[in-house]
């Protein structure tokens, strides 16, 4: 597998940066529209095969885009074929079919407790794997921006973050968060030269590939769903934004500020649950709301505008 050289410069210019932020708080909104709607449908479509409709899909839609692109690189990711098979097995099957699950037995509010875990395990999972060292500025940010993540999600009353009691539920988030983490760490070291369609679009087959044997096990144990037309358009959602876009801007993301500065932005995804519950089914915004998002943001900023690493030590560590 070929990968960027160790101590690369990010493919953004310092210039572009705003813009790359933007793009990255793109997916926990895309996110938070996911576990709604998966709550939602979760009498009307298994879980598991909710998720490989969701991704066969998004499939359909991509390949117009990316076939020509995967045609001229196909050396390349033919020499790549067992890296890009992980990424569509952990990143695309393994991380929506344990949320999926996860959403039959939790609520949306545990689900996002759980996932603000995330940047947390990105950052060790990139200090273990990349050898991505924290600064003092960086572990203060993580820290400010998971107290914001958690003011919503206790909304407003710390007292109630002592009745949590994690279930069956919680355990698969964890689980499936564990896998999209690792997806997010690995993503940095993707073969140079790939275009993003092309990387995409690969590993999104096999994502939908590696449902097949699970699918066919759920649908033995507990039967199929019948389509409707409130269902069809759960998926067409669950398609376009949560799948595609989501993951064009993530990877994006990722090659830009890297996985740990990219997993700070799922501390988003309680206060875009919040808005969406607001706009979409008529839930009031409180007080608590504004001060977690403005809280995640000041801890958002602490990470993204750390001081560089000095350039002995940035050569001394994987891309």
């Amino acid at each position: 597998m070929r990968a960027e050289p160790a101590g690369a410069a990010p493919r953004a210019t310092t210039e572009r940066l705003p813009s790359v932020y933007a793009v990255a708080a793109l997916p926990p909104l895309f996110w938070a529209g996911n576990f709604l709607i998966a709550r939602l449908m979760r009498d009307a479509v298994p879980p598991v095969q909710l998720s490989f409709w969701r991704w066969a899909l998004a499939l359909l839609i991509l390949i117009p885009f990316c076939w020509r692109p995967i045609a001229e690189n196909w050396p390349r990711i033919r020499a790549n074929l067992p890296f890009l098979a992980l990424l569509g097995a952990i990143g695309v099957t393994a991380f929506n079919c344990f949320v999926y699950a996860a959403l039959h037995h939790t609520t949306i509010v545990n689900a996002a407790l759980v996932n603000s875990l995330l940047p947390v395990v990105t950052f060790l999972l990139a200090y273990l794997l990349l050898k991505e060292r924290l600064t003092a500025r960086q572990l203060a940010g993580i820290a400010v921006s998971l107290c914001g993540a958690l003011l919503v999600i206790c909304r407003g009353e710390p007292t109630q973050l002592l009745a949590f009691t994690p279930n069956r539920g919680d355990v698969l988030v964890f689980v499936g968060m564990s896998c999209w983490a690792l997806y997010t760490v690995l993503v940095r070291r993707r073969p140079a030269g790939l275009p993003p369609m092309a990387f995409l679009g690969t590993t999104v087959f096999f994502g939908v590939l590696f449902h097949l044997p699970v699918v066919a096990w759920e649908h033995a144990a507990i039967g199929g769903f019948r389509p409707t037309a409130a269902g069809l358009a759960a998926l067409g959602y669950l398609a376009a934004f949560p799948s595609i876009l989501a993951y064009v801007c993530w990877n994006r993301s990722v090659a830009a500020l890297g996985p740990g500065k990219t997993g700070m932005f799922m501390h988003l995804l309680p206060p875009c649950s919040a808005l969406l519950g607001f706009f979409i089914l008529g839930e009031s915004i409180a007080w608590f709301h504004a001060a977690s998002f403005g809280i995640i943001i000041i801890g958002i900023w602490l990470v993204t505008a750390a001081p560089a690493m000095p350039a002995a030590a940035r050569g001394n560590r994987s891309p």
